[in-house]
């Protein structure tokens, strides 16, 4: 091989490996990647999806946990209202109906707001059973309040709430439970008869069996009106008064701004997810590695010995 070939031998060669040696840059740098999407998509599916998703995407108001402002249907009557319309015995005067609104303002001030709410609703005989505030980051109030208003007044005090503030919304519903409390007044009335008449048995009773035979009918019977007592007493304070339950915010700021930090917390989190995720898969494959190799090195042993034989 004559210098000119040993050359050209020594520059392919040297091609070749600058090639492979940016095939193994490449290769390594999309198994990084590849391995950092892996751990962020296992960190968000184990531990991240509902604190990153809370800190990246719930910016906006919320609300406190368990601030429900839709009434459970579930502990009313489903067909008292359909029942009702059909009867004829009743003046308008004797329906018991639940009534509920919500409604979100915008307002410019919200202890403003607040304050007028709340003397909106003491004029009208109502009272405040709940409100919460809090702070926006960008120190905007928000928040709701909770008023009990008399049910004969409870449209006109919804129809006001125009003067706190822009209503972007609001909802008012009625539950008609005339039908149940009508029979909890007829079971009641039949419970109160028995009553009467066990009570009246238990003055007749000759011996101690018949003593303690009435008393269990007669507990029993006082247990029940106990609770049908209570429901009524609940129905009775629940149509008295409507609830309405009101969410006020101030509007935000609109603030020009690149947001570099907010970009930055963000990445941060991002990678402190991807290095869980990361953690997580090394602990689910290092046991599946080691049993690989603790089988490979048997094997070859076995091999080894084979061989010897």
């Amino acid at each position: 091989m004559n210098h000119i070939e040993i050359y050209k031998y020594k520059v392919l060669t040297s091609n070749i490996g600058e090639k492979m040696k940016k095939s193994f840059i490449i290769l390594g740098v999309v198994g990084i990647i590849a391995i950092l999407m892996s751990g962020f998509i296992i960190g968000t599916l184990f531990i991240g999806k509902s604190q990153y998703s809370k800190s990246l995407y719930d910016e906006g108001r919320t609300h406190a946990g368990g601030y429900s402002p839709v009434p459970d249907s579930s502990s009313y009557t489903k067909t008292s209202a359909t029942s009702y319309a059909e009867s004829q015995d009743f003046s308008s005067n004797d329906r018991r109906v639940v009534k509920s609104g919500n409604a979100n303002i915008e307002v410019e001030s919200f202890d403003s707001a607040i304050s007028q709410i709340k003397e909106m609703a003491k004029n009208y005989d109502g009272y405040v059973t709940n409100s919460n505030m809090w702070i926006s980051d960008s120190k905007t109030k928000y928040g709701n309040i909770t008023v009990k208003i008399p049910e004969s007044k409870f449209e006109e005090f919804g129809d006001l709430l125009t003067q706190v503030g822009t209503i972007k919304s609001k909802e008012i519903s009625s539950y008609d439970v005339t039908e149940e409390y009508i029979d909890l007044q007829a079971r009641l009335k039949n419970l109160k008869n028995q009553e009467k008449r066990y009570t009246e048995l238990l003055d007749m009773a000759k011996d101690v069996n018949e003593v303690l035979a009435v008393e269990a009918q007669l507990s029993r019977v006082r247990g029940e009106i106990e609770s049908l007592e209570g429901r009524i007493k609940y129905l009775d304070n629940t149509t008295s008064y409507g609830t309405f339950y009101i969410n006020i915010y101030e509007p935000e700021e609109v603030v020009h701004e690149f947001g570099l930090k907010k970009a930055f917390d963000r990445a941060i989190e991002a990678f402190i997810i991807s290095l869980t995720g990361i953690i997580i898969i090394t602990g689910f494959l290092l046991p599946i590695l080691i049993g690989i190799g603790i089988i490979y090195f048997v094997v070859k042993y076995i091999k080894k010995r084979v061989k010897r034989e």
